[in-house]
């Protein structure tokens, strides 16, 4: 017969298991909303998900945190995130989203990009509007804190991370 130490311990875990259900869904909902999409590419462009192989970029696909997006040389991305940010990639250049949230009704915003090597312009949308200090690109040498509208990030291949990271 178990102690009742044990069925309490027990209960106790089942419990807060039970309970934290709802919020890890909705947690795991909030991170599966898509960043935003891809509007337009010339020559090859590539995405790289959940550790998997990187495939190519169709115009309309989804983009999503923690995404690796690359461009091949003499190649062009554009991007629209749901805050109506635009992100335009240049030439062999790797982005890293690693994180997007824009849910303005629950006070929850952020846009942190990472540009690993190449170049990338951005014209800011709503999460800079309604929060500045939540929109930020990382470079291997620095972190931008956005303040304006427009801003244009170069990482040559002295300054790039290594692949994979």
């Amino acid at each position: 017969m178990p102690r009742p130490f044990a069925l309490s311990t027990l209960g106790v875990l089942t419990l807060t298991a039970f309970l934290a259900l709802p919020a890890a869904a909705a947690l795991a909902a909030e991170n599966d909303d898509p960043a935003g999409s891809v509007k337009a590419f010339t020559g090859t462009a590539q995405v790289a998900r959940h550790g998997a192989p990187a495939t190519a970029l169709k115009p309309g696909e989804r983009i999503y945190e923690k995404d690796v997006l690359t461009t091949g040389k003499d190649s062009s991305l554009g991007l629209i995130l749901r805050d109506n940010s635009t992100v335009s990639l240049g030439p062999s250049t790797r982005l890293v989203v690693e994180r997007f949230l824009f849910a303005p009704e629950k006070g929850a915003l952020a846009s942190l990009l990472r540009v690993a090597k190449g170049s990338s312009a951005v014209v800011t949308g709503e999460i800079a509007k309604l929060s500045p200090d939540a929109v930020k690109v990382l470079t291997p040498t620095a972190t931008i804190g956005i303040r304006g509208t427009h801003f244009v990030v170069h990482v040559d291949e002295a300054s790039a991370e290594p692949e994979g990271r």
